[in-house]
């Protein structure tokens, strides 16, 4: 031991025997509790002491934080579960000759209900309000006597009058026949409140009279969409379109427009625009919209509507101008952003169109017709990969896309895959034959002809290939820059 340290010690009085064996005693303390005598263990237990103690002193501190954003999460689903109208089917009052082949009352309202569905997501062809929603949303129980989201949100629904909408359907039996029915289908709540109708059937074929029963609900609770999906039937069969019939469908949209404040008139109107347009009347189509536009100011459909009818006639900036104040306007859809961005891709405006597209699948992603558009603009920008995961993608939604084949067909011959673009033209020929040029469909023939002989195709891949906006192109609404074409372009004949 150095001096200093012998000064050190005795400065405090722990020189001598009596203080060198009081520090071996604490060196075998802590030998004998396990703890190494180097002094890192106190250090190690004062860290997990203060870890351990460290909840309980910021609990004051971190509790207020946690309720709130607890709270914060209940009032974000409170309002939405407010500003989302649920359509429901009730259980079905069914007489007993159905329950007996299996068409209870839970059954047949799920059949209704599916069925309903189906007319919805056919409905792409012409702008239409949202279909009310109808997924099962959580019950959370909150502290309180009879507090919960459900009751929560029933209570503010009930208060602001924006009831969910119940299609209630009773089924008798007539005397007429042992298998002739009427079904009495009621709209409680919504902007369609107590409307009802009948619908009668005989026969055997349930089926056929749920898918009837589901036609009146839609017409009773969703005009607009049916009047949408009634018009994608029209388009698909590929009449002349001076000759197509659009009788039920003005007739759906009158009804709307007769009722009193009927909170979808804006969406009939802009309907009775996309059918003008689709009979090649744009003059016609434009005076409608803008009469509109002078009760409706700041409808963004109709402003769609209005540059539609303008794109036509070949004015593009002021067809520009309107679809962008229609996807400015706070009732705007993700449709108004595809429709602004495929005008400025048919007006060479690529980079934008593209800004558009994105904005629009922002909004509603996976979107079959923005996922299509989008896939032509990548594709006219020289994006051959992103083009085709785009176009992948709406395939796989909708599997009879075929001018979505056909742009993937022209993304790998871009990149120099003949045989798999001659695929995807005979997956389009076999849909669709229109959608195809002449080369294209001779491609499609030699890869049926023998799918896995490279030898089969002869032809080799054509740089200068261009992705084009076909005229029969039976889905998305399009506009169209060529007046010989089909008022709204590929999109007006199918959407």
């Amino acid at each position: 031991m150095s001096s200093a340290q012998s000064q050190r010690r005795s400065s405090h009085g722990y020189s001598g025997p009596f203080a060198h064996g009081n520090a071996g005693s604490r060196r075998q303390r802590r030998h004998t509790n396990g703890m190494p005598p180097n002094g890192s263990a106190p250090f190690g237990w004062h860290t997990a002491g203060v870890i351990g103690r460290g909840p309980k002193q910021l609990w004051p501190y971190v509790l207020p934080w946690l309720i709130a954003i607890v709270s914060i999460g209940f009032i974000c689903l409170v309002v939405r579960g407010v500003l989302t109208r649920q359509l429901l089917v009730p259980p079905v009052e069914t007489p007993q000759t159905l329950n007996e082949r299996g068409y209870t009352s839970n059954f047949l309202a799920e059949r209704i209900m599916s069925a309903m569905k189906d007319i919805g997501q056919d409905a792409e062809s012409i702008p239409h309000d949202s279909m009310t929603d109808n997924d099962a949303q959580p019950d959370i129980q909150i502290p309180g006597p009879e507090i919960s989201y459900a009751t929560t949100v029933r209570f503010i629904k009930g208060v602001l009058n924006r009831s969910d909408v119940a299609v209630r359907v009773g089924i008798t039996k007539t005397n007429n026949s042992a298998d002739s029915y009427v079904a009495h289908v009621q709209i409680e709540g919504g902007p369609f409140n107590a409307r009802e109708s009948t619908v009668p059937f005989e026969g055997r074929d349930i089926e056929r009279f749920v898918r009837d029963i589901a036609v009146m609900a839609m017409r009773l609770a969703e005009p607009n969409i049916l009047a949408s999906h009634l018009f994608t039937q029209v388009q698909k069969s590929k009449c002349e379109y001076a000759q197509c019939d659009y009788g039920e469908i003005v007739g759906i949209y009158d009804e709307v427009l007769a009722l009193p404040a009927s909170e979808q008139a804006e969406w009939a109107l802009a309907g009775k625009a996309w059918l003008l347009a689709s009979q090649r009347r744009s003059k016609d189509a434009e005076q409608q919209t803008r009469e509109a536009l002078t009760q409706y100011q700041h409808s963004a459909v109709l402003h769609a509507s209005l540059g539609i009818a303008l794109e036509q006639q070949n004015r593009i900036d002021d067809a520009l101008k309107e679809l962008r104040t229609g996807a400015d306007e706070a009732s705007r859809t993700a449709e108004n952003l595809r429709l602004l961005g495929d005008v400025l891709l048919h007006a060479k405006r690529e980079r934008e169109a593209l800004e558009a597209f994105q904005k629009a699948d922002d909004m509603k992603p996976n979107a079959v017709n923005t996922l299509h558009d989008w896939g032509e603009a990548l594709l006219e920008t020289g994006h051959d990969d992103a083009a085709i995961d785009k176009l992948s993608r709406a395939v796989a939604l909708r599997p009879d896309l075929a001018p979505s084949y056909v742009l993937w067909g022209h993304a790998l011959e871009h990149k120099g895959d003949l045989r798999e673009a001659a695929r995807k033209y005979a997956r389009a020929l076999q849909l669709d034959s229109s959608t195809l040029s002449p080369r294209e469909i001779d491609l499609a023939r030699s890869a049926n002809a023998a799918p896995d002989d490279d030898d089969a195709l002869t032809s080799r891949p054509d740089p200068h290939v261009k992705p084009v906006s076909n005229p029969t192109v039976p889905y998305p609404l399009r506009a169209s820059l060529d007046t010989e074409r089909e008022p709204g372009g590929h999109a007006m004949q199918a959407a």
